[in-house]
């Protein structure tokens, strides 16, 4: 009879519990993270992504404590039936534990899931209000806006003024060895026409290059021929 008690005892403290954690399922499901802070004070250093984190947080807590205290319920139900067969209908106490367990992963289960989604959409407000508010800070300082403005302008201006200066060198070079090329071929105009044996000269050279670069062409037509037939062959 004893056993009977202490069995009968677990039992309606699974059933208390069951039914807490029962109502506490439907409204963790029901929790809105927008509407979350009109039953939580929260002091004014706390933004309010912290006070929804913090109802969420205090609900699930409550709710792990209370299936944890579930789970060693049915745990000792279990060790009670176990320990004690003779004094139990084997089938009847068999059912009843299963029950107790069937009904305790289906609310763990239950709890997992919604934890999560939840969790997941609280993630996303919190970051979003970080956002939010990193542009609002900003809008709230046009000066370091303007500042930041002035200094990208002028490192542009930087920039632009070293390319400028770049491009400025170039022309002044190129300009030069063009000078200095026009001089060259003006002495060399000068001393065809001062010294026409360097004028006859010159005109011999280039003779010479035409012909050898005739020549040059023919060999190598004929060259090419030849492998054609040789290999059509």
């Amino acid at each position: 009879m004893v056993v009977t008690s202490a069995l009968d005892d677990l039992q309606r403290k699974a059933r208390l519990l069951e039914n807490e954690i029962d109502a506490q399922l439907i409204s963790l499901n029901k929790f809105n993270p927008s509407d979350a802070l009109s039953s939580y004070s929260y002091n004014s250093n706390q933004t309010k992504g912290q006070g929804k984190r913090a109802v969420f947080d205090s609900l699930t807590t409550d709710i792990e404590n209370k299936l944890s205290k579930l789970s060693e319920i049915n745990d000792a139900m279990r060790d009670c039936f176990e320990n004690d067969m003779a004094e139990f209908s084997k089938t009847s106490v068999q059912h009843i534990v299963r029950r107790h367990r069937d009904i305790l992963r289906d609310y763990s289960t239950e709890f997992t899931r919604t934890t999560s989604n939840i969790g997941n959409q609280l993630h996303r407000e919190e970051l979003m209000a970080i956002e939010s508010e990193s542009s609002v800070n900003n809008r709230c300082k046009p000066t370091d806006y303007l500042l930041k403005e002035h200094e990208s302008i002028s490192s542009c201006d930087r920039l632009l003024n070293e390319q400028i200066s770049i491009a400025m060198s170039v022309k002044e070079n190129l300009y030069t060895q063009s000078t200095g090329l026009g001089s060259v071929g003006k002495r060399l105009n000068q001393l065809t026409k001062k010294y026409p044996a360097i004028n006859h000269l010159m005109n011999k050279i280039r003779m010479k290059k035409r012909k050898d670069t005739l020549i040059l062409a023919a060999v190598i037509s004929t060259c090419l021929v030849l492998i054609f037939f040789f290999i059509m062959h």
